[in-house]
């Protein structure tokens, strides 16, 4: 078995993801080395206390020792497990889910979340213990001493960048990044307002963040802003705004890979979307001579598509960018100052980018009931794209099962696109009987 999904191990607090869960896990960590140290942060979810207090039991289980960065972004612990010569990394966390969700992320000493292998043997030897222990009493591993502040400096050194003058909304999704992204755009010289920049873990990602951004738009429209930004609850996925216009995730995508292209930094004229990268973006970088190269979903995959390529730039149309040159994963606040350099070196993001035009798309997301769900394997999948793509052979589709949420994602993209999704849709709400090993 296999606790890992796409993005680490994921569920509903008290449900689908237990303390025990987090026990096992940090005793698994530590069983592994020779009094191994263990990096944990979490964002401000009300379960993450709890869970934090789990997994350090576990820890201490093992035989291992815990560095506690307290609430910080994701980015933060693997940015941390280097620099402190640690072990492993933990961020408690479930990233742009709802409230009542939470999950753990796992990294190795590098500060990379781990491969399927490692995975696979981390699973392996959580399945061979005994979870029952974990203790009553919670742990009080104090935080590690002024750490926001040395996680700001750091982001800082990383992307050099004045904003004096430069007016910055950001919507902090009551999440990870609510002190420490104020905190550096400050530090930076920009003229702050941070919105949903508190403590509230019961209302992470509720109607504000990088999932929902008509709330900074609405912002954005009240005042006078030259940029703003929305993170999502643990702060590696971002959205961009120039004044109140969104800077659409696959323009943002386009504006990082030509930044990095013209200043000669960028590996091999190549960077890695996905599948969901969509087809203009691919002849945008073509015109200016970049190569796209594509992965599965997920930013391990684009990770270990980057390493195999030997490419210093990748991403994904959700909003996470992998910058490796700035940051080890997806930092958020990172990718915006380095939007706010591009932006102060060359003026409009909207203008820089406007050679990049999407291709027609649609993107639905479909819920996985009782009814349906036996349609979502892969056979069922597979059956459905060429069935449709029969019906609209000009299409791209991509339909997968999401490992965060349970639901289908589908993607379609070409000038039948919105038709070509009815079909996809009526397919699941129809129930359609599939012939067997087709």
């Amino acid at each position: 078995m296999n606790f890992f999904g796409t993005d680490g191990i994921r569920g509903t607090y008290g449900s689908t993801l237990q303390d025990s869960t987090a026990f096992l896990l940090g005793k698994s960590l530590a069983l592994s080395g020779d009094c191994p140290i263990i990096v944990i942060a979490r964002d401000t979810r009300l379960s993450g206390a709890n869970l934090f207090a789990a997994l350090a039991q576990g820890v201490y289980d093992g035989g291992g020792n815990v560095i506690n960065l307290g609430i910080l972004p994701t980015n933060a612990v693997g940015h941390f497990v280097r620099k402190f010569g640690g072990d492993y990394g933990v961020m408690i966390t479930a990233s742009h889910n709802p409230p009542q969700d939470n999950g753990l992320k796992v990294f190795d000493r590098y500060g990379v979340k781990l491969c399927l292998s490692k995975q696979l043997a981390v699973s392996r030897m959580m399945e061979g213990l005994d979870g029952k222990h974990v203790a009553a009493d919670k742990i009080y591993e104090p935080v590690f001493y002024d750490i926001d502040n040395i996680y700001v400096d750091d982001l800082l050194r990383s992307v050099s960048v004045d904003l004096s003058r430069c007016r910055i909304a950001l919507d902090c999704c009551y999440g990870a990044t609510y002190k420490v992204a104020p905190a550096a755009f400050g530090k930076a010289g920009a003229q702050v307002s941070a919105f949903c920049n508190k403590k509230c873990g019961g209302s992470v990602n509720v109607d504000c963040g990088a999932t929902h951004t008509r709330f900074l738009q609405d912002k954005l429209r009240e005042g006078q802003y030259d940029l703003g930004f929305s993170f999502d609850g643990d702060g590696d996925r971002l959205a961009v705004f120039e004044g109140d216009l969104p800077v659409s995730n696959n323009r943002m995508f386009y504006a990082f890979a030509k930044y990095l292209h013209i200043n000669g930094k960028l590996h091999g004229n190549t960077v890695c979307g996905t599948v969901l990268t969509n087809g203009g973006v691919e002849k945008a970088l073509a015109d200016i001579g970049i190569t796209l190269v594509r992965s599965d979903v997920g930013d391990v995959n684009v990770f270990n598509a980057m390493v195999a390529h030997r490419l210093n730039f990748g991403g994904e149309e959700s909003g996470h960018y992998l910058l490796s040159d700035y940051a080890i994963g997806s930092d958020a606040i990172v990718n915006a100052l380095l939007a706010c350099k591009i932006y102060r070196e060359h003026g409009s993001l909207l203008a820089f980018t406007q050679e990049c035009t999407d291709v027609p798309y649609a993107a639905v997301n479909i819920a996985l009931t009782d009814g349906n769900a036996r349609l979502a394997d892969e056979q069922s999948l597979g059956f459905t794209v060429r069935r449709v793509q029969a019906l609209y052979p000009d299409c791209r589709i991509v339909l997968r099962k999401s490992g965060t949420e349970n639901k289908v994602r589908a993607y379609l993209e070409g000038e039948q696109a919105n038709n070509a999704m009815r079909a996809v849709v009526a397919t699941f709400a129809q129930n359609c009987n599939f012939p067997q090993g087709d």
